[in-house]
Protein backbone atom coordinates (compact mmCIF):
# COMPACT_ATOMS: atom_id res chain seq x y z
CA UNK A 1 0.00 0.00 0.00
CA UNK A 2 1.36 3.43 -0.91
CA UNK A 3 1.44 6.43 1.48
CA UNK A 4 -1.40 8.01 -0.48
CA UNK A 5 -3.47 4.84 -0.14
CA UNK A 6 -2.78 4.70 3.60
CA UNK A 7 -4.08 8.24 3.98
CA UNK A 8 -7.26 7.30 2.11
CA UNK A 9 -8.03 4.07 3.92
CA UNK A 10 -10.25 5.87 6.40
CA UNK A 11 -12.57 7.04 3.63
CA UNK A 12 -15.48 4.60 3.17
CA UNK A 13 -16.59 3.61 -0.31
CA UNK A 14 -19.49 5.67 -1.64
CA UNK A 15 -21.48 2.68 -2.86
CA UNK A 16 -24.52 0.91 -1.48
CA UNK A 17 -23.74 -2.15 0.70
CA UNK A 18 -19.99 -1.78 0.08
CA UNK A 19 -18.80 -4.94 1.85
CA UNK A 20 -21.35 -7.13 0.06
CA UNK A 21 -20.61 -5.45 -3.27
CA UNK A 22 -16.86 -5.95 -2.89
CA UNK A 23 -17.36 -9.60 -1.96
CA UNK A 24 -19.65 -10.24 -4.94
CA UNK A 25 -17.24 -8.73 -7.47
CA UNK A 26 -14.24 -10.44 -5.86
CA UNK A 27 -16.01 -13.81 -6.00
CA UNK A 28 -16.68 -13.34 -9.71
CA UNK A 29 -13.04 -12.44 -10.37
CA UNK A 30 -11.69 -15.32 -8.27
CA UNK A 31 -13.94 -17.76 -10.10
CA UNK A 32 -13.06 -16.55 -13.60
CA UNK A 33 -9.44 -15.38 -13.26
CA UNK A 34 -8.30 -17.43 -10.28
CA UNK A 35 -7.34 -16.20 -6.83
CA UNK A 36 -3.64 -15.84 -7.58
CA UNK A 37 -4.27 -13.89 -10.78
CA UNK A 38 -6.66 -11.43 -9.17
CA UNK A 39 -5.27 -8.35 -7.43
CA UNK A 40 -6.97 -5.94 -5.07
CA UNK A 41 -6.67 -3.37 -7.84
CA UNK A 42 -8.69 -5.70 -10.08
CA UNK A 43 -11.35 -5.93 -7.39
CA UNK A 44 -11.42 -2.16 -6.91
CA UNK A 45 -11.69 -1.59 -10.66
CA UNK A 46 -14.57 -4.06 -10.96
CA UNK A 47 -16.45 -2.38 -8.11
CA UNK A 48 -15.69 1.10 -9.43
CA UNK A 49 -13.84 2.39 -6.37
CA UNK A 50 -10.22 3.04 -5.44
CA UNK A 51 -8.00 0.34 -4.01
CA UNK A 52 -7.74 2.48 -0.87
CA UNK A 53 -11.51 2.24 -0.49
CA UNK A 54 -11.25 -1.56 -0.61
CA UNK A 55 -8.67 -1.38 2.20
CA UNK A 56 -11.22 0.45 4.33
CA UNK A 57 -13.24 -2.78 4.51
CA UNK A 58 -10.67 -5.52 3.91
CA UNK A 59 -6.98 -5.40 4.81
CA UNK A 60 -5.93 -8.24 2.49
CA UNK A 61 -7.12 -10.30 -0.45
CA UNK A 62 -7.05 -13.36 1.79
CA UNK A 63 -9.51 -11.70 4.16
CA UNK A 64 -11.89 -11.11 1.25
CA UNK A 65 -11.64 -14.73 0.19
CA UNK A 66 -12.13 -16.06 3.72
CA UNK A 67 -15.25 -13.96 4.18
CA UNK A 68 -16.71 -15.10 0.86
CA UNK A 69 -16.29 -18.71 1.93
CA UNK A 70 -17.81 -18.25 5.40
CA UNK A 71 -20.76 -16.22 4.14
CA UNK A 72 -21.51 -18.76 1.41
CA UNK A 73 -21.38 -21.68 3.83
CA UNK A 74 -23.69 -19.93 6.26
CA UNK A 75 -26.15 -19.06 3.50
CA UNK A 76 -25.97 -22.61 2.14
CA UNK A 77 -26.79 -24.08 5.54
CA UNK A 78 -29.72 -21.72 6.07
CA UNK A 79 -31.09 -22.50 2.59
CA UNK A 80 -30.78 -26.26 3.08
CA UNK A 81 -32.10 -26.33 6.65
CA UNK A 82 -35.27 -24.52 5.64
CA UNK A 83 -36.07 -27.28 3.15
CA UNK A 84 -34.90 -30.22 5.24
CA UNK A 85 -37.01 -29.19 8.23
CA UNK A 86 -40.18 -29.60 6.16
CA UNK A 87 -39.47 -33.29 5.53
CA UNK A 88 -41.34 -35.84 7.64
CA UNK A 89 -39.36 -38.96 6.67
CA UNK A 90 -35.62 -39.62 6.60
CA UNK A 91 -35.78 -40.41 2.91
CA UNK A 92 -37.47 -37.09 2.17
CA UNK A 93 -34.99 -35.21 4.36
CA UNK A 94 -31.92 -36.65 2.64
CA UNK A 95 -33.44 -35.99 -0.79
CA UNK A 96 -34.31 -32.44 0.25
CA UNK A 97 -30.74 -31.89 1.46
CA UNK A 98 -29.22 -33.03 -1.82
CA UNK A 99 -31.66 -31.15 -4.04
CA UNK A 100 -31.35 -27.96 -1.98
CA UNK A 101 -27.54 -28.15 -2.04
CA UNK A 102 -27.57 -28.47 -5.84
CA UNK A 103 -30.16 -25.72 -6.24
CA UNK A 104 -28.14 -23.34 -4.09
CA UNK A 105 -25.03 -24.12 -6.13
CA UNK A 106 -26.83 -23.27 -9.38
CA UNK A 107 -28.40 -20.08 -8.02
CA UNK A 108 -25.06 -18.89 -6.62
CA UNK A 109 -22.78 -20.52 -9.16
CA UNK A 110 -19.95 -17.97 -9.29
CA UNK A 111 -19.64 -17.71 -5.54
CA UNK A 112 -19.94 -21.48 -5.16
CA UNK A 113 -17.08 -22.09 -7.57
CA UNK A 114 -15.00 -19.67 -5.51
CA UNK A 115 -16.00 -21.47 -2.33
CA UNK A 116 -14.77 -24.83 -3.60
CA UNK A 117 -12.01 -24.08 -6.08
CA UNK A 118 -11.02 -20.46 -5.75
CA UNK A 119 -7.79 -20.64 -3.83
CA UNK A 120 -5.09 -23.17 -3.26
CA UNK A 121 -7.07 -26.40 -3.40
CA UNK A 122 -6.66 -28.74 -0.44
CA UNK A 123 -3.31 -27.25 0.58
CA UNK A 124 -4.56 -23.84 1.69
CA UNK A 125 -4.98 -22.91 5.33
CA UNK A 126 -8.64 -22.66 6.30
CA UNK A 127 -9.77 -19.97 8.71
CA UNK A 128 -11.40 -20.93 12.03
CA UNK A 129 -14.63 -19.39 10.75
CA UNK A 130 -14.59 -21.58 7.65
CA UNK A 131 -13.87 -24.73 9.63
CA UNK A 132 -16.72 -23.98 12.04
CA UNK A 133 -19.13 -23.23 9.18
CA UNK A 134 -18.19 -26.40 7.30
CA UNK A 135 -18.55 -28.56 10.41
CA UNK A 136 -21.94 -27.03 11.17
CA UNK A 137 -23.19 -27.71 7.64
CA UNK A 138 -21.89 -31.27 7.48
CA UNK A 139 -23.53 -31.98 10.84
CA UNK A 140 -26.94 -31.37 9.25
CA UNK A 141 -26.40 -34.28 6.86
CA UNK A 142 -24.62 -36.56 9.31
CA UNK A 143 -27.41 -36.16 11.85
CA UNK A 144 -30.04 -37.23 9.33
CA UNK A 145 -27.98 -40.23 8.22
CA UNK A 146 -27.30 -41.28 11.81
CA UNK A 147 -30.96 -41.00 12.76
CA UNK A 148 -31.99 -43.10 9.76
CA UNK A 149 -29.32 -45.65 10.65
CA UNK A 150 -30.47 -45.78 14.28
CA UNK A 151 -34.05 -46.38 13.17
CA UNK A 152 -32.92 -49.28 11.02
CA UNK A 153 -33.88 -47.59 7.76
CA UNK A 154 -30.36 -47.49 6.30
CA UNK A 155 -27.39 -49.81 6.32
CA UNK A 156 -24.35 -47.57 6.74
CA UNK A 157 -21.09 -48.82 8.25
CA UNK A 158 -19.63 -45.33 8.69
CA UNK A 159 -21.88 -42.28 8.71
CA UNK A 160 -18.95 -39.85 8.31
CA UNK A 161 -17.78 -41.64 5.16
CA UNK A 162 -21.31 -41.76 3.77
CA UNK A 163 -21.72 -38.04 4.41
CA UNK A 164 -18.43 -37.26 2.66
CA UNK A 165 -19.46 -39.40 -0.33
CA UNK A 166 -22.72 -37.47 -0.71
CA UNK A 167 -21.07 -34.07 -0.38
CA UNK A 168 -18.25 -35.05 -2.75
CA UNK A 169 -20.73 -36.01 -5.46
CA UNK A 170 -22.68 -32.82 -5.02
CA UNK A 171 -19.66 -30.53 -4.85
CA UNK A 172 -17.96 -32.12 -7.86
CA UNK A 173 -20.89 -30.93 -9.97
CA UNK A 174 -19.39 -27.45 -9.86
CA UNK A 175 -16.54 -28.78 -12.02
CA UNK A 176 -18.74 -29.76 -14.94
CA UNK A 177 -22.24 -28.33 -14.44
CA UNK A 178 -23.28 -25.52 -16.77
CA UNK A 179 -26.05 -23.16 -15.59
CA UNK A 180 -27.07 -22.64 -19.24
CA UNK A 181 -27.34 -26.38 -19.89
CA UNK A 182 -30.52 -28.32 -20.61
CA UNK A 183 -30.81 -29.95 -17.16
CA UNK A 184 -31.01 -28.23 -13.81
CA UNK A 185 -28.66 -29.05 -10.98
CA UNK A 186 -31.58 -30.30 -8.88
CA UNK A 187 -32.30 -32.97 -11.51
CA UNK A 188 -28.78 -34.31 -11.24
CA UNK A 189 -29.11 -34.29 -7.47
CA UNK A 190 -32.26 -36.39 -7.78
CA UNK A 191 -30.28 -38.88 -9.89
CA UNK A 192 -27.57 -39.01 -7.25
CA UNK A 193 -30.11 -39.47 -4.48
CA UNK A 194 -31.69 -42.48 -6.19
CA UNK A 195 -28.28 -44.02 -6.77
CA UNK A 196 -27.00 -43.48 -3.23
CA UNK A 197 -30.15 -44.02 -1.23
CA UNK A 198 -30.94 -47.33 -2.90
CA UNK A 199 -27.41 -48.43 -2.08
CA UNK A 200 -27.78 -47.38 1.57
CA UNK A 201 -31.32 -48.67 2.05
CA UNK A 202 -31.64 -51.68 4.32
CA UNK A 203 -33.09 -54.73 2.58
Amino acid sequence: MTDRERRQVGRPATIEAPRETILAHAASLFATMGYENTSLQDVARAVGISKAAVYHYFSTKQQIYDEIVVVMLQQLEAFVRERVEKAERSEDGIRAFMVAHATFMEENFTEFVTLLHGHGGTSRVRSPGEIAARDSYETVLRTMLQQAQDRGELNIDNVASASRAILSMLNWMSRWFRPDGERRAAEFAEDYFKLLYMGFKRR
